[in-house]
């Protein structure tokens, strides 16, 4: 008899300890969706205020139930798309187009199934947030490229119920993809927190232009004016290199400044102050003094004696009277007989000339 009411009382144990272990309580305004592994979906939802009991949750991590709320879910999100070059003209005010959106959806126990086998119904208030926000940004972006940038390059004004095309186009979108996951009363509200105003856009953006054709401008004369400097001297770098060789030419061969001398001044003068330095023929500054140590790098010169008698005898002939001298030939106006070098430096005839006037 004992043995009997021992094993009744553990089977009560039992049955209490299943009961508490395989029961379900739903909150209220809520409903559940319950699946398991073993049996797969319950197809009936699981209403607050009843009481239900599941064997397969007597079975470690093979049970599950998904709570949803019966009231509508809601998020709202912001967004804002900015005109093209917009972030250059913040001195003339801000050229954004930015629109606040509020999305109201319910979801039932066959939406629950779908978004479930679609493996959505776990974070799905997240998934669609960023789904219609995605949505809304790429909408608001392409209205702004292809409807509001179109007219800032027209004679045409912006037409602002536009606006109410992209609004409307949008909540469409939204809803389609609510029905799209069976959700229940979906709800789409859009407001326009700040709309840009397009002729100061227009005016704005022409006046960037403007600077920018200004400072090119400017930066090509700069660069022009640096290019010509950086050609004068290199001009000047190759000149002074020039003279330093010549520097270092006549520094090795002074001979050559007589010649240079010479090929300078030679026929330009018509009167040749006699030098000092009667060896040489050549002024003194040109010369090496001997008595420093120096070399003379011209040979004596000794006059020829051909020269010296016709000297002489011009000399005698100056003390004559002239004969009667017939008329010179006058020669074409223009041509001028160009000098040796040595007939500068015959003073006599010089001295001569002078004597006959």
């Amino acid at each position: 008899m004992k043995k009997a009411i021992w094993i009744f009382i553990l089977l009560i144990i039992a049955a209490g300890v299943a009961f508490y272990f395989g029961w379900e309580r739903i909150e209220p305004e809520t409903f559940g969706l319950a699946h398991s592994t073993i049996t797969g979906t319950i197809d009936f939802p699981l209403e607050s205020g009843n009481l239900y009991w599941f064997w397969q949750k007597l079975i470690p991590k093979s049970f599950h139930v998904y709570r949803l709320k019966r009231e509508p879910y809601g998020f709202e999100f912001e967004i804002g798309t900015v005109l093209p070059k917009s972030e250059n003209l913040t001195d003339f005010g801000s050229f954004t187009l930015r629109m606040k959106t509020s999305v109201k959806y319910r979801i039932d126990f066959e939406s629950a199934k779908l978004l479930f086998s679609s493996g959505l119904l776990s974070g799905f208030h997240e998934f669609f947030l960023e789904e219609v926000s995605s949505l809304a940004s790429e909408a608001a972006s392409t209205f702004v490229v292809e409807g509001m940038t179109r007219y800032t390059y027209s004679v045409r004004t912006f037409d602002y119920t536009m606006l109410d095309d992209l609004k409307k186009n949008l909540e469409k979108e939204v809803q389609k993809r609510g029905e799209n996951y069976r959700l229940q009363d979906v709800d789409v509200i859009i407001i326009y927190t700040e709309i840009p105003q397009l002729d100061i856009y227009v005016e704005a953006l022409k006046r960037f232009y403007q600077h920018l054709e200004n400072a090119y401008l400017l930066k090509e004369k700069e660069f022009e004016k640096q290019s010509e400097y950086r050609k004068k001297e290199l001009e000047e770098d190759i000149e002074i290199a020039r003279l330093r060789k010549y520097g270092d030419l006549f520094s090795e061969f002074p001979v050559l400044l007589k010649y240079l001398y010479i090929e300078k001044f030679g026929e330009r003068a018509e009167v040749v102050v006699i030098p000092q330095e009667e060896r040489t023929g050549f002024p003194p500054m040109l010369e090496t003094e001997p008595e420093k140590g120096g070399k003379v790098f011209l040979p004596e010169v000794q006059a020829p004696k051909a020269e010296e008698e016709e000297m002489r005898t011009g000399e005698q002939e100056a003390i004559k009277p002239e004969p009667e001298q017939e008329p010179l030939e006058i020669e074409p106006e223009g041509i001028q007989k160009k000098k040796k070098w040595y007939e500068h430096l015959k003073f006599w005839n010089a001295l001569k000339v002078n004597g006959t006037e």
